[in-house]
């Protein structure tokens, strides 16, 4: 059953049970009142009776002048009631049998009705050594107007309650339209049809906010969606600028382990640089592949290994080494904080490999002699490492691109300016895994500026 058809039974139904109710209760009141006057004249022949000395003449007199059509016996012990008025005047002849002792004690205190063999409302009053004066008033026309006004109640109060039922159907079937737009909004998402759109035509609030509600969640599977394309398409991109990068060193291991090989008499020197060569590539090979495999790890899972780590004492190390390494070079220390201030939660080995990484770039890719300003601060419940260098840098369109993420590293690679391959994405990586964000942008040295900001606490970056 449909909500429509089920709402419209539902208010049918209440309106029937109502309207049958308020029927019955006027059809009632209207009996009730039709014997309250009865009573009342009844009641007032019967004052008059016993304010006279002789209660059926009083009581005879004034059924004589009487616009109803009134019955007036005299009932002596448990005899047949015997009749006052002309027989053949009254319209009842038979109109009950003897009253017992209580009923005539029930008709002395008030009116009573006796329905056989017809409708009479009475009253008693007693005479004395057994006699009985009891009058009444026909009462049939008052319980077939009853009967009457209560079936054409009870018609009216079907009637309205079918009415009620279709009125209340239209309605429904207006006011759950929106619904049914939803529902079919909700079927075309669910077969893959996302473009779509959903209206907002409905006129009550909560439909308005389920609609509001729904075309949200579907435009969050719309984004999802597209991220999830752009995701894949970065993926395969990814995985190409993988195979060409790993082509390069497999291609040269496979022709330098071709002229090994040759049956031919090979030069120890050639022998000795194609052994070279070959060592040197399988290292880079495995050098490349390593850091596939922890990108691959840190982009799925946190930092788990946690102490707490001097983010400072790290940080002097590396840059210590990298003066060693490169002489000439000018390194300013100056503005990295006391260890106490730069303490943060970590995984040491990741933190190390991370430094290591930012040295590593700066010193294969810049020349020996461009400086470099170096800062480990705390900023509230933050750590901040900047490196700023005096090199080449990178163009905007790659900065961009390392903004997106591991995806065409081997392109930037190629310009062999700055190392941005694989190992500022660990950079960003690590930082992430530790909950906090590495930003790459142009240095106020005329180089490239890394700043990676991590929380003193670990916390789930996810």
């Amino acid at each position: 059953m449909t909500l429509t058809r089920r709402i419209s039974l539902m208010v049918g139904v209440v309106i029937g049970v109502t309207a049958i109710a308020i029927a019955v209760l006027a059809a009632l009141s209207s009996r009730a009142t039709s014997l309250q006057q009865i009573d009342e004249r009844l009641l007032e022949l019967r004052n008059a009776a016993t304010s006279g000395d002789d209660p059926v003449r009083v009581v005879l007199q004034s059924l004589d002048t009487a616009p109803s059509d009134y019955v007036a016996y005299l009932q002596i012990d448990d005899e047949t009631p015997i009749s006052l008025l002309d027989v053949a005047d009254s319209s009842v002849e038979t109109p009950f049998t003897s009253l017992t002792g209580s009923d005539l004690d029930a008709a002395k205190r008030s009116p009573i009705t006796r329905n056989s063999p017809q409708a009479i409302r009475l009253f008693a009053l007693s005479l004395g050594e057994g006699q009985w004066l009891i009058v009444g008033e026909p009462v049939d026309d008052v319980m077939a107007q009853f009967e009457r006004q209560l079936l054409s109640n009870s018609l009216i109060a079907v009637t309205l309650a079918i009415v009620g039922a279709l009125l209340s159907a239209v309605l429904a079937r207006g006011a759950l339209a929106p619904l049914q737009n939803i529902v079919d909004y909700s079927s075309a998402v669910a077969s893959g049809r996302l473009d779509v759109r959903l209206g907002d035509e409905a006129t009550s609030r909560e439909i308005r906010e389920l609609q509001t509600s729904v075309g949200s969640m579907v435009v969050s599977l719309q984004e999802a969606a597209k991220q999830k394309a752009r995701s894949e398409a970065d993926m395969r991109v990814f995985l190409a600028d993988v195979a060409h990068e790993l082509r390069t060193p497999l291609t040269t291991v496979r022709a330098y382990a071709d002229v090994l090989a040759s049956s031919e008499h090979v030069d120890p020197e050639v022998r000795a640089r194609a052994q070279e060569r070959i060592a040197h590539e399988s290292k880079r090979m495995s050098h490349l592949i390593d850091d596939l495999l922890l990108l691959a790890r840190l982009s799925s899972t946190q930092a788990d290994t946690a102490t707490t780590c001097d983010l400072a004492e790290i940080v002097h190390n590396h840059f210590s080494d990298l003066k060693v390494l490169d002489p000439q070079r000018q390194i300013d220390l100056g503005s990295i904080g006391s260890r106490t201030d730069c303490q943060v939660e970590g995984d040491r080995a990741l933190l190390e490999r991370m430094l290591a990484n930012l040295v590593s770039n700066i010193h294969r890719h810049t020349p020996p002699t461009a400086r470099v300003v170096v800062s480990c601060r705390r900023d509230d419940d933050f750590v901040n490492v900047t490196v700023d260098d005096a090199g080449p840098g990178l163009d905007e369109s790659q900065l961009a691109e390392l903004a997106d993420g591991p995806r065409r590293f081997g392109q930037i690679r190629q310009s062999d300016r700055h190392g941005t391959g694989l190992g500022l994405h660990l950079v960003a990586s690590i930082a992430r895994s530790h909950g906090g964000q590495a930003c790459f942008e142009r240095s106020t040295l005329g180089g490239f500026r890394v700043s990676v900001t991590l929380p003193m606490t670990l916390r789930n970056s996810r």
